[in-house]
């Protein structure tokens, strides 16, 4: 497979899968943390996986916030929603805007505003049509 500049893109983000798992599966064990994300989560699935897709990227949302709660269907859909939103909101946002800002001529900051612009429309419609459902 080969990238917009016509090598083999790198291999960067795989390594961060193991430590994510670990991370993720000792933090449950922290009482206070245990107990405050259970409470945080009660019945928010869906805006927490939206607001943490935000800070942390969709997937190690998913990852993290799986383990508090017994209610998967809206959590799936807030960290998939979540994926809109900001840059960092999902790895392949993150992974595009390197290939475009590496390209000639690119013009990284009118891209970063059009892409949130549009990204925080979508989620927002996404995150109304999700909460009445």
């Amino acid at each position: 497979m080969e990238n917009l500049t016509g090598g083999t893109p790198p291999v960067r983000y795989l390594p961060c899968v193991v430590p994510c798992k670990l991370y993720f599966g000792n933090i449950k064990s922290i009482p206070a943390v245990s107990q405050g994300l259970s409470a945080m989560l009660a019945g928010r699935e869906l805006t927490a996986g939206i607001l943490m897709s935000q800070v942390i990227s969709n997937v190690p949302a998913a990852m993290l916030l799986a383990r508090f709660t017994e209610d998967y269907e809206p959590l799936l859909l807030g960290v998939n929603i979540g994926g809109l939103g900001t840059l960092i909101a999902s790895m392949a946002s993150v992974i595009s805007y390197k290939l475009y800002a590496a390209q000639e001529n690119a013009r990284p900051g009118r891209y970063l505003a059009l892409f949130t612009g549009i990204n925080l429309l979508f989620l927002g419609v996404l995150w109304v049509a999700a909460a009445l459902l």
